[in-house]
């Protein structure tokens, strides 16, 4: 499990705060298995200490109204209901009025909603990407169109977890959850602005935190009457991207090539290499080196692997036979570059290049839910890099996504004549250069996680 951000805790537990003491109400927490149990550990200390734990989310019971509550809960990203939790759970949504959410994280905020009572609220951790898709009509439609959603809220940095789930198959039993938003849910007749979400971004949670909700800034308030002309998408930079301005802007396609990646299609019917350890893979024809295949889901965002190499920071890519692709017309590259992810949100990028892995690839590929940007010597990649991992970066990335489709998306026509701030060169650099120190410092503080991890598990070893 991935080290939790402390400015992440810290804005959670404002928000918490924020609601219990506009409320008056007292907290619960929702424990959905591991993911829950991981966070509440850091989370314990922020928490009043009469917080009630709801072991079954999914028992039907009847709530008569009296147990109103603040209920936090962070959902896992698939679940296995058996059939009277399916039925408790369809009750639940029932009596908010909205169909049953297919999507597991929305699922969750009904639970948690319907927990919460009448005149309570739900605080649910959830991933940008889920408020992203605009046709699941029994889900986030639902909970907009009867003005359940209250606010959103970006945290300042991203908690990412990997959990062991034994109900999922082998191949899928190890899954990686990032949590970036902090969804705050309540019936429209509790609140004193029911017709409207507040959007807020990380540089605002303090303010928002701060006082009554009346006391906010107009501009974190969007109708829903907005919400829906924009296909039901709850991405916070869609509705707050107007302000973004650069200085010395230019169109990404005169400072950098861009190339999506290849295909899924095209390698189904070639053999992946198997991993034997950490250490080595099953030899390829000829001795010959493997060409590292990646997927959105193998780097971490924001990462430059070309610096981290030495840190032990790797990502986790698929192999395949150099022969075997070249068999197929496949072309491989090696040139060291700029990844970003085609689909949001968040837009995921990092900084690759052969010497990347951890075990030495001859070249790699990307698959076509990436782009590969190679800069010229105008634009410094980690320059790039930081800008397309930061809040105004994210920003300019949703303002040309395309929401027409489940996901926003990203064209490679919208993304080549996007606007960049280009300062010299020089800056650039001394820019990058903070960047990679940023990076360095995370590195080490994954180390003294790990490390402070190892520790914690010694007490509890048998014979000691």
């Amino acid at each position: 499990m991935s080290a939790h951000s402390s400015s992440a805790l810290t804005a959670i537990a404002n928000c918490l705060a924020h609601a219990i003491n506009i409320t008056g109400l007292p907290a619960a927490t929702i424990d959905s298995g591991p993911i829950a149990a991981s966070l509440f550990v850091d989370l314990l200390p922020h928490l009043p200490s009469q917080a009630e734990l709801i072991h079954q989310p999914f028992a039907g019971k009847e709530d008569d109204g009296s147990q109103n509550r603040i209920v936090f809960c962070i959902p896992p990203n698939q679940i296995t209901l058996s059939v009277d939790a399916e039925q408790a759970c369809s009750l639940m949504c029932e009596a908010l009025q909205i169909g049953t959410p297919r999507l597991t994280h929305w699922l969750y905020a009904a639970v948690a909603l319907y927990h919460a009572g009448p005149r309570g609220k739900a605080l649910m951790l959830i991933p940008q990407t889920s408020l992203s898709r605009s046709a699941w009509r029994m889900g986030q439609q639902g909970f907009i169109d009867n003005k359940l959603v209250e606010a959103i809220v970006t945290l300042p940095e991203s908690i990412t977890m990997t959990v062991d789930d034994p109900q999922q198959p082998q191949q899928h039993r190890l899954n990686t959850v990032v949590y970036d938003t902090l969804a705050i849910l309540s019936r429209p007749e509790s609140r004193t602005s029911p017709n409207q979400i507040t959007f807020v971004l990380p540089n605002e949670i303090t303010r928002f935190t701060n006082g009554k909700q009346e006391t906010h800034s107009s501009e974190m308030f969007v109708s829903y009457e907005t919400i829906i002309e924009n296909g039901y998408l709850l991405t916070p930079f869609r509705y707050r991207e107007e302000r973004l301005s650069f200085h010395n802007s230019v169109r990404l396609r005169s400072v950098a090539t861009i190339v999506r990646g290849i295909s899924k299609a095209r390698l189904r019917e070639i053999r992946q290499l198997t991993a034997s350890s950490l250490d080595g893979l099953e030899p390829t024809p000829d001795g010959e080196r493997p060409v590292a295949y990646l997927t959105s889901k193998d780097f971490m965002h924001g990462y430059d692997y070309c610096h981290l190499a030495h840190t032990g920071a790797y990502p986790s890519p698929s192999y395949f036979a150099s022969r075997d692709l070249e068999a197929n017309g496949i072309a491989s590259f090696t040139e060291n570059c700029v990844l970003l992810s085609r689909t949001g949100v968040p837009f995921k990028a990092c900084r690759l290049g052969r010497e990347s892995f951890s075990y030495q690839a001859g070249a790699f590929l990307i698959a076509d839910n990436l782009y590969r940007i190679q800069p010229t010597p105008d634009l410094d990649a980690d320059y790039l890099l930081a800008f397309l991992a930061s809040t105004p970066g994210q920003q300019a990335l949703s303002r040309i996504a395309n929401s027409a489709t489940t996901m926003q998306q990203i064209s490679p026509n919208d993304l080549r004549d996007m606007l960049i701030p280009l300062p010299p060169i020089e800056q650039q650099n001394e820019i990058a250069a903070q960047y990679r120190k940023q990076l360095d410092r995370i590195a080490d503080l994954e180390r003294q996680r790990a490390s402070l991890a190892i520790e914690r598990d010694r007490w509890f070893q048998a014979g000691e």
